[in-house]
């Protein structure tokens, strides 16, 4: 059963999820370091440790490589398990390392972040995968994983099947797509599932959102 709109959620509320922040990347198409691009003064890595260590316990940073002071935050800071696998890698990282038998998974690139909106999957129905499908397709890193997904996602690997997306047609796995209009009220700009990887997506989000109050 989801929360209802506007429930604002504590660390008592999420006992057994931990956050995962994916910070890895190469940051091709923006042309520098993601992780170091400002909002409202603060970088954007350090923006969403901060909102997801506000209401989870543990909160992991999964990197390529030890590159990214986080001494600073309440996270710890892994480095992936299987090098250069792009998302999927940084998924399996995350879900490997977590002590919780559930992960919740965004990336770094995701400065708008919604606190209800993550409630929505944190306190959704038991599943191994839960994910929305938007107009634009299924979100794969604002979204909620078991641990049962680990060996399949290992499998995958090996195989160099790398899009998670895949994870949604796996028989061995109880997935959830949940339908976007769930988010009609909360969220109606779909801005807590915004990336941002291009200057023209920062620029983009610079006239769209400046003006819309934030949760924090």
């Amino acid at each position: 059963m989801f929360p209802p709109p506007f429930f604002m959620p504590t660390h008592s509320n999420f006992p057994n999820i931990t956050g995962v922040i994916l910070g890895g990347g190469q940051s091709r198409r923006m042309g520098r370091d993601k992780r170091h691009l400002h909002w409202e003064g603060e970088p954007f890595l350090d923006r969403v440790c901060r909102l997801m260590s506000s209401f989870f316990e543990e909160v992991l940073v999964v990197t390529a490589q030890e590159d990214y002071d986080c001494s600073r935050l309440p996270v710890r800071l892994v480095t992936d398990k299987i090098p250069e696998k792009g998302s999927l890698g940084g998924l399996y990282t995350g879900l490997m390392e977590a002590k919780n038998p559930l992960i919740f998974v965004v990336a770094c690139d995701m400065p708008f972040l919604l606190k209800e909106s993550i409630a929505r999957f944190c306190l959704g129905p038991a599943s191994d995968v839960l994910v929305v499908k938007l107009s634009t397709g299924i979100q794969p890193l604002h979204a909620r994983y078991s641990k049962r997904c680990a060996p399949i996602i290992e499998q995958m690997i090996q195989k160099e099947d790398l899009k998670i997306q895949n994870l949604v047609t796996h028989s061995d796995l109880a997935v959830e797509i949940i339908k976007e209009s769930l988010f009609d009220e909360i969220d109606p700009y779909r801005r807590s599932f915004m990336n941002i990887n291009t200057p023209a997506d920062l620029e983009f989000a610079r006239k769209t959102f400046s003006d819309l109050p934030l949760t924090q």
